[in-house]
């Protein structure tokens, strides 16, 4: 009898943890099903925003962006990754004036205050440019209703604003748009002197060292043993020296500061170019001489000439066309 009493609230525990696991097994088959249907529809949304002319964007509930279409690079000269990526898409592209409205506006449209509108604003591209922009927003639901965010269509609008005469100053926002373009191309040039001063110092130290040791090895012939032996000690130690290396991953980091895009348009264009070709590109592309290469790469400057011989056979350049032109036009 007394087992009996014992076993019976045992059955009851077992019962209960059955129904328990049971329920858990139910929830989580749900929530699998909830999340199988909510990544089909997002590869839908990816599969027909993908191939769209105009740049497509969804933001989530909390305001992060969840996707972002590839057509955003013509438009802004971004990928779809910086832009991802970015800790505010307002902050990167869009133009001062109008980032409070921008902001708001999103805002509003994800909180669902606002409803089927369209916002015109304009953004600054990666190159500095002024382009006017409409934003189409829809609420993206799932198949049970549930809310997941806005859709926000973007098109550019620039032509049409002038096409209309909806650009009220035009004047005025040519002339500010010329004098923020001609500040970035002085600041621009400001910081490409700069770039090139610090590698021509970088050359002549190393032509210098190269002239020391020439001229102390002509010195072993031409001095008594105790100066020879000093010579050979001060020749020796500047051999055993390691020469400085030259951090070629700054180089292109300011490159594409100073010329956005250079390296990529360079190999779309020849994509069979080796890692000293690209240098060597990199190099003219900044303005500097064979010597001056030479010095960064502890050559002589013959040799920097037959690499530029060797390059343009590389890519096919015409004879009448200048090596340094060709590539300030990429």
């Amino acid at each position: 009898m007394a087992e009996n009493n014992h076993a019976a609230p045992a059955e009851e525990r077992i019962r209960e943890l059955e129904l328990t696991i049971s329920k858990l097994q139910t929830e989580l088959e749900d929530a699998r099903a909830m999340l199988h249907m909510e990544q089909e529809q997002k590869q839908f949304y990816q599969l027909v925003a993908d191939f769209t002319f105009g740049w497509e964007l969804w933001f989530d509930p909390s305001g992060s962006i969840r996707y972002c279409s590839p057509s955003c690079h013509d438009l802004t000269g971004y990928t779809a990754n910086q832009i991802i990526n970015a800790p505010s898409v307002s902050e990167l592209l869009i133009y001062s004036v109008d980032r409070e409205k921008f902001d708001a506006f999103v805002a509003d449209t994800i909180n669902q205050l606002l409803v089927n509108v369209t916002l015109e604003f304009r953004i600054i591209t990666r190159t500095r440019q002024i382009r006017w922009c409409s934003l189409n927003v829809r609420g993206v639901y799932n198949m049970q209703g549930r809310y997941l965010g806005i859709r926000a269509s973007v098109h550019d609008i620039t032509r049409l604003k002038g096409a209309l005469g909806h650009i009220s100053d035009m004047s005025a926002g040519k002339e500010l748009e010329n004098r923020n373009r001609q500040r970035l191309k002085s600041e621009i040039d400001i910081k490409e002197r700069e770039l090139v001063a610090f590698l021509i110092q970088v050359s002549q130290k190393s032509e210098l060292i190269a002239l020391i040791k020439k001229q102390l090895s002509a010195m072993l012939g031409e001095s008594s043993k105790s100066q020879r032996d000093k010579t050979e000690k001060l020749l020796q130690q500047l051999e055993n020296e390691p020469e400085p290396a030259m951090n070629w991953e700054l180089v292109d980091v300011q490159l594409e500061k100073l010329h956005p895009g250079f390296m990529n348009r360079l190999m779309v264009k020849h994509p069979r170019l080796s890692v000293k070709e690209k240098k060597l590109c990199a190099c003219l592309r900044l303005g500097l001489t064979s010597k001056e290469i030479a010095g960064l790469n502890s050559q002589l400057p013959q040799s920097v000439e037959i690499a530029r011989v060797r390059l343009r056979k590389k890519i096919r350049l015409p004879h009448e066309k200048r090596l340094v032109n060709y590539l300030m036009e990429i």
